[in-house]
């Protein structure tokens, strides 16, 4: 039986929850690096400045509405409230690529146009944070002695670690990009960090005071080594492999 292509959007699916179908094949969306470009006068060429960062794309979705679920005046209302609820970022993935995920919130109108009551056209906006992550790179990787963790991406990754042990620590990471290391001072039980909150913290408490870094760890592509120094018991990583 073939799959009817979909969406996924804050944990329901456009055709299996609400019967709408992807109508075009979307097209693959890569986010512009933010430069900026400034004309001096007496000097040929502009200056280039780079703000390291990658701007928002935008992904839409053409889809058909069918009664399969629900009526269509249902359909639309049930939609409406899916998609326009709440403001803030979740994972949207397709059958397109289905081994990615982008973090996505929806935006635009929904303005539906009615064939003949039984079926409807639609053209669905998001604007998604520039990377795409691989569903994989969600998955925990776990050391309990000195080893290595391979990125499969072009890009580096800014995972989430936790490291379970005591007292002062230091962690290592070596890979293409050179040898770091991230010094823990008198950790209790666990503490976690997570470079895309540039924050450290045990549950629900912050302890930024245990660390000393600013630039939290990120994983190069291809092999990164991770060894560690201090009484620990586990280092538990999510990757977060993520490309444009």
């Amino acid at each position: 039986m073939i799959r009817p292509n979909q969406f996924e959007y804050n944990g329901k699916r456009s055709y299996d929850d609400f019967g709408l179908l992807i109508a075009e094949t979307p097209p693959f969306v890569i986010a512009e690096r933010d430069i900026e470009f400034t004309s001096v006068s007496g000097r040929s060429g502009d200056v280039l400045a780079d703000n390291g960062r990658y701007n928002n794309v935008t992904k839409e979705y053409s889809v058909i509405l069918t009664d399969d679920v629900f009526p269509l005046a249902q359909t639309v209302k049930k939609m409406s409230a899916w998609l326009t609820k709440s403001a803030n970022y979740y994972k949207l993935c397709d059958t397109y690529e289905p081994n990615y995920y982008r973090l996505a919130a929806f935006s635009g109108n929904i303005s539906v146009t009615d064939l003949l009551l039984q079926i409807g056209t639609a053209t669905l906006t998001f604007n998604c944070k520039p990377y795409k992550y691989l569903l994989d790179g969600q998955k925990e990787i776990t050391l309990t002695e000195e080893g290595s963790v391979y990125n499969p991406e072009d890009f580096d990754s800014v995972p989430y670690i936790k490291i379970t042990g005591d007292g002062d620590i230091t962690l290592m990471i070596s890979n293409d990009n050179g040898n770091t290391s991230f010094y823990f001072e008198d950790v209790e039980e666990y503490i976690e960090i997570d470079g895309e909150l540039m924050s450290a913290y045990k549950g629900n408490t912050l302890e930024n005071s245990k660390i000393s870094f600013v630039d939290f760890p990120t994983l190069a592509p291809g092999q990164n080594e991770i060894s560690f120094v201090g009484d620990v018991e586990s280092i538990t990583i999510i990757p977060r492999w993520r490309s444009l």
